[in-house]
């Protein structure tokens, strides 16, 4: 954790200026006397909208940064990506839209270790005067105890040190049409729109906005009579993603608003079999029902980083974009799982890969329930849900609960690979959702034969937790020796994100959005391996579920409010060393898999296995020409068809 930077007062020798505005908002008695604090530092540099330090200033704090920040109005939900290494950057060419009268919330993306420390400040340029004046700060986290609520902030790390996000605040309803300057700003305990100065005056001294990590991002605030209402945006991808420029894409885009998109396929190496989106009234449908066009088509050309802009004309009606890659013969991950929750709406997800969660004492199982309205297939995603139990099932549900998850136990299970999904889940106190895994062999019992949480989640929580369970790190209490557990901060939890984990005979990693996040090794003390540190070396079985807490962690569920996590697929690959059957069919000697580890799903109870001429394993043999893998001990008997 980040130590707390001093609290000590800012002094400023400046003079004050105040220029009083026709329009008003509602603020605190604390805004009025922040007028005669530092807000004209920036007074000793004469460009507009000047900061206190040279604008080509780089970021000098190691895993501070401003990442991205997000805006929502009446127009809905917009991001822009920040990403550089720049403590200030003049972002203005991008442009936040909302209407008069509109309240408006903030959100930041800020790359941090630990508990952020660091506090945000917006700030709009009303009367365009080129300078950002004391009424003109219009949201703070956090300021001499409060924030621009007037709420008072606790110190310590519940309070001053995780008061990173700014209140909501309401545009004035006569405010008039037209672009505005708009800041935002990242420092501590500072209403300085120029950036903190340090002890020693200098933004590069204690508690400067230099030192401390801080960031400035200038953008243009487009206020307009009309909103730009949301639309409609589909992913059809396989073994990619497909990112916002920074981060995550919005559910729904702006109508009439250019859209980029980064693509990412798992590997550089995989290769694009069909990059195209298609536009207009209907994009699933046939692209001609009685004589109406429902779609139009274009391919997609992204360039060497993956970008690819949409223009304004297209994003009209609803839009589907195709990113589909596969494989090729220099790829070091090939793909041996893969769910799409393709199957018909409201039916049961495939059975022949998962099961339902089964209730037991444990909090995350204790309301498991095989009703339909907790686990289903809609709009081509898996709906995992909890609430109150229905009044159809009080005369025979005994708990006032249900919750629904599935698992692939003796169904499917690997040993090492990289393992991800997508998924979109709604924080509220006592949401619980994860995507997990458990030993197929589970007879050493919990927590010795181990568990890997590859993403949880709980309550109104900004972060992804992602942990390693073992005798060592539980019963003997070494979570942190060595690390055992990562989390993933400022997670804007409005959006789809896709969690990943990479699981090696010596170290597990954890990603977000295709970020590194943290890893946890094996340990080199004998003692620790001999206490059960490292019991990842036996296959694991697939896990997803929502449940709620019960107040030891997460909270008490709200029996007001259905809870759901929205799983969009999930996908696990290996590479030839961690399963030689994928392409190493040239080989005379392999080692078998394990009992119920498969690939795409398929029972493993048989003597014999399908595959192409890839070394793929395929289900339809009488389909392709390939090579059946028959199983004799350690031998693999090959022969063609």
């Amino acid at each position: 954790m980040s130590s707390s930077p001093s609290l000590g007062a800012f002094v400023f020798l400046c003079k004050i200026k105040i220029t009083i505005k026709p329009m008003l908002f509602h603020y605190s008695p604390l805004l009025l006397a922040l007028a005669a604090s530092s807000l004209t530092a920036s007074a000793e540099t004469t460009d507009q909208y000047a900061v206190n330090f040279d604008k080509t200033q780089t970021i000098t704090y190691n895993g501070r940064q401003l990442r991205n920040v997000s805006l929502q109005s009446s127009d809905g939900h917009q991001s822009h990506a920040v990403g550089t290494r720049l403590v200030y950057n003049d972002l203005t060419a991008n442009s936040f839209t909302a209407l008069p009268g509109d309240v408006v919330k903030i959100s930041l993306d800020y790359q941090t270790g630990a508990t952020p420390w660091m506090h945000s400040y917006v700030y709009v340029d009303l009367n365009k005067d080129g300078k950002f004046a004391a009424d003109e700060l219009l949201s703070y986290s956090y300021s001499k105890g409060k924030n621009s609520l007037g709420q008072s902030i606790a110190n310590g790390a519940a309070g001053a040190g995780n008061s990173l996000q700014p209140p909501t605040f309401q545009l004035a309803k006569d405010l008039a049409e037209g672009q505005y300057r708009m800041r935002v700003k990242v420092d501590w305990d500072n209403v300085d729109p120029a950036g903190a100065k340090g002890e020693d005056g200098t933004v590069t001294g204690k508690n400067g906005i230099v030192t401390n990590g801080g960031a400035i991002a200038d953008f243009t605030l487009h206020v307009h009579a009309t909103a730009f209402p949301p639309m409609a945006l589909y992913l059809d991808t396989r073994h990619a993603n497909i990112y916002a420029e920074r981060g995550a894409l919005p559910i729904q885009p702006q109508r009439g608003k250019t859209l980029t998109l980064r693509i990412v396929p798992v590997e550089n190496t995989y290769e694009p079999s069909q990059l195209a989106v298609r536009y207009g009234k209907n994009p699933y449908a046939q692209q001609t029902i009685n004589g109406e066009i429902q779609w139009k088509e274009q391919p997609l050309k992204p360039n060497e980083k993956g970008l690819v802009t949409l223009p304004a004309e297209m994003m009209n009606g609803k839009v589907r974009v195709i990113a589909h890659y596969q494989a090729t013969k220099n790829s070091k991950y090939l793909p041996i799982f893969s769910d799409e929750f393709e199957g018909e709406d409201h039916s049961e997800p495939n059975t022949k890969v998962w099961s339902r969660t089964p209730r037991r004492g444990a909090t995350w199982s204790r309301f498991c329930s095989n009703d339909t309205a907790v686990v289903y297939l809609r709009d081509g995603e898996l709906v995992c849900r909890a609430m109150a139990t229905p009044q159809r099932l009080k005369g025979t549900e005994p708990k006032e609960f249900i919750s629904g998850g599935i698992k692939s136990e003796g169904k499917f299970s690997f040993l090492y690979g990289r393992a991800e999904a997508r998924l979109f889940t709604k924080p509220h106190s006592g949401n619980f959702p994860a995507f997990w895994m458990m030993p197929q062999d589970g007879s050493a019992g919990w927590p010795n034969a181990g568990e890997i949480d590859i993403w949880e989640q709980i309550n109104m929580e900004s972060i992804s937790y992602h942990t390693l369970h073992s005798h060592w790190t539980f019963t003997l209490k070494h979570k942190g020796d060595p690390t055992s557990a990562v989390q993933g901060r400022n997670i804007d939890y409005s959006r789809y994100h896709t969690f990943a984990v990479e699981w090696t005979p010596t170290l597990i990693s954890w990603y977000v959005d295709g970020e590194f996040v943290g890893s946890a090794p094996k340990s080199k003390d004998s003692n620790a391996l001999a206490n059960g540190q490292w019991p990842y070396t036996k296959p694991f079985y697939l896990i997803l579920n929502q449940s709620v807490g019960d107040g030891s962690w997460a909270s008490a569920p709200d029996p007001n409010f259905v809870y759901e996590t929205r799983f969009d697929w999930v996908r696990v690959y290996q590479t030839v060393e961690q399963n030689p059957l994928l392409t190493g069919i040239e080989r005379n000697e392999l080692s078998p898999l394990a009992p119920s580890q498969n690939a795409e799903g398929y029972a493993d109870n048989t003597a014999s296995r399908w595959h192409d001429l890839s070394g793929r394993r395929v289900q339809n043999s009488s389909s392709a020409h390939g090579v059946v893998v028959s199983a004799e001990g350690k031998k693999a008997i090959l022969s063609t068809r």
